[in-house]
């Protein structure tokens, strides 16, 4: 899950530039997953991720020719999709309140549950910086980029974040028994 730009990358991205759907394609095939678990948790609706997943490679697209191929392609995805779910979330007005919200299973494994409880608990934009670097593996810069901040801002969200997942991790696991105490001797 690097972010280095690769060679494959800058062919089919030149490529696409250049009018072959068919290297788009293979681009969109290679990152769609990532770009929809990016706008996952944007959204934090499947139905909007997907739209907005369709959204971004629409885009992609259409601004091909404003991509540098000497860059990583998926930073520059993720700015994209980054910006077409705040234009929606503009244009989008709240659903009445008396609908009900479809429950996700729990997740099994003890890092899905991790992050399912970071979704829950942390702002959009601070599950987002942890997503993008610690389950993309992006470095701070390109994080930073991505959500329109500078490196330090992110580095604080990111602390700040972890901060509030250690605390609820804690708080859910109840403190160890201390040890039993010692028979006293009673003396007749």
């Amino acid at each position: 899950m690097n972010s280095f730009p690769s060679s494959d990358d800058s062919l089919l991205a030149r490529q696409a530039r250049e009018g072959s759907s068919a290297a788009f394609g293979t681009l969109v095939h290679r990152y769609h997953a990532r770009v929809f678990a990016f706008l996952l948790t944007l959204t934090r609706h499947r139905q909007d991720a997907e739209d907005l997943t369709q959204d971004t490679f629409v885009r992609a697209w259409n601004k091909i020719h404003r991509y540098d191929p000497s860059l990583p392609l998926l930073p520059w995805l993720f700015t994209l999709a980054r910006r077409q779910s705040i234009a929606a979330l503009r244009k989008s007005r709240p659903l009445p309140p008396d609908l009900p919200f479809p429950t996700e299973p729990e997740p099994e494994s003890p890092a899905l549950q991790l992050w399912a409880i970071a979704k829950r608990q942390l702002a959009p934009e601070a599950y987002s910086a942890l997503w993008l670097h610690y389950r993309e593996e992006l470095p701070l810069k390109e994080v930073a980029n991505i959500l329109g901040k500078r490196e330090g801002a992110v580095k604080v969200l990111l602390h700040r974040a972890r901060k509030s997942l250690a605390e609820t991790l804690r708080a859910k696991t109840p403190p160890p028994l201390p040890p039993p105490l010692p028979e006293l001797q009673r003396t007749p």
